[in-house]
């Protein structure tokens, strides 16, 4: 599969009348197929066919593996200022939610969107010949507000961006899964629990984005996805610093006494691209040679949603601080304060958890079991790996939550720390 790098505007090719004609007519039907039955009577038969015409100029020409999307602002005679975006790419996963998330991101409000699914046919030069055929292609056609010549280029530009990624995830996505199973077993002897976390993750609980390994001199090998395209910088040199040094504490990596647990977990600043707009979790692991952590090799992605809703008995790593806390303190499970421990981690964000020592998961589960029965305002901080964030966990009761009262968090937090949310 090529890379998504084409030119977001080309030059239409033009069909005969009776061609085009029947082109326009197939094409706005299935746009109307696409739509949700409340969508249908809001969007007028008109709408519909304006739309078909200049999608169908978008598809006219295009190889496989190169997108193409053109944006355009209209003024309509009745008065109405709205821009049209067309998006046509080969069939793949994470299209439609990437692309709507990047334009929520951008401020703007998808006024309709339609999603057909089309097998078409082309010639060797890529042309459209017809909207039946064996070659699925994906195309997205919505409306948004009208934003300027400068905003309409930014986001032009975000959307080659996440087209990119997308084109680059999905096609190294068998490499990512090998990528994480070699690490699971490299490191199963020292650390079967962490083995287990990374196979739970390739098995379809992460949505795997990107891979690189990263050498002590900086030197960077196996660049897949999203770290060959957007990211192929997923830390900053000092942070790649600390991970070296964390690792290296200890002579290496395991559970003994004073070993490090595997994978090291961490936020990054980097936003995904590629199906939800939140911070990339990193997954990294030492590679040893010689007895000696010679480089990291380093997974990204983000956790699905099937991930983040599950129980943390079924979460390796998670399950294992669960029982310890439930040993430690001697709590029945059955009994109110096992069930209340249960209901924490169940309802504490799972993919910070993860990433916590356990003196720090046993404070955050503990301090949330303490509002079971006493709701009251309560503060919880906890440094993140690595030293790259601050997470601050902060607990309200009900009745008193209201928007204003988050501001004042937010800011009390930002001003005696300094960093920004």
């Amino acid at each position: 599969m090529a890379d998504a790098a084409a030119p977001l505007k080309k030059p239409r090719r033009k069909a005969s009348s009776a061609s085009a004609t029947r082109l326009v007519e197939q094409l706005a039907t299935d746009l109307a197929d696409s739509l949700l039955p409340d969508e249908r009577a809001a969007v007028s038969p008109e709408r519909i066919a304006e739309a078909a015409r200049f999608t169908l100029g978008v598809m006219a020409q295009r190889q496989p593996g190169t997108p193409a999307v053109e944006i355009e602002s209209v003024g309509g005679r009745t008065g109405e200022r709205f821009m049209r975006i067309a998006v046509v790419n080969d069939d793949m996963p994470f299209l439609v939610d990437s692309v709507a998330a990047l334009v929520a991101d951008h401020g703007l409000a998808i006024e309709w969107l339609a999603h057909p699914v089309l097998a078409v046919t082309r010639d060797a030069a890529g042309a459209l010949k017809d909207l039946s055929g064996s070659t699925r292609e994906s195309v997205i056609y919505f409306e948004t507000p009208r934003v300027d010549a400068r905003e309409r280029r930014e986001l032009a530009s975000a959307l080659a961006a996440v087209l990119g990624d997308v084109y680059a995830a999905v096609a190294d996505w068998p490499k990512m899964q090998t990528a994480i199973e070699a690490d699971a077993q490299s490191i199963e002897a020292a650390d079967a629990e962490g083995a287990a976390l990374l196979r739970w993750f390739g098995d379809g609980m992460l949505t795997q984005l990107g891979h690189v390994t990263r050498r002590r001199d900086g030197s960077q090998t196996g660049l897949l996805g999203i770290c060959r395209k957007s990211a192929r910088s997923l830390l900053a040199e000092a942070s790649y610093d600390r991970a070296f040094a964390w690792f290296d504490k200890a002579g290496g990596a395991g559970k003994g006494r004073g070993k490090r647990a595997m994978p090291l977990i961490v936020k990054a600043n980097r936003i995904a691209n590629v199906h939800r707009r939140v911070p990339l979790d990193l997954f990294i692991v030492p590679v040893m040679e010689g007895g000696k952590v010679t480089a990291l090799s380093v997974h990204a992605g983000v956790w699905t949603s099937a991930a983040l809703a599950a129980a943390p008995d079924r979460i390796p790593r998670l399950r294992e601080g669960l029982s310890a806390l439930m040993a430690k303190f001697e709590f029945d499970p059955a009994g109110h304060a096992g069930k209340a421990l249960v209901h924490a981690l169940t309802a504490l964000p799972h993919d910070l958890l993860i990433g916590f020592a356990r003196p720090e998961l046993e404070r955050i589960a503990t301090a949330m079991m303490s509002l079971v029965d006493r709701p009251r305002p309560k503060l919880a901080l906890v440094r993140a790996p690595l030293a790259r964030h601050l997470l601050a966990f902060v607990w309200l009761p009900r009745d008193a939550v209201s928007t204003t009262l988050r501001s004042q968090v937010i800011d009390l937090l930002t001003t005696r720390t300094g960093a920004e949310v």
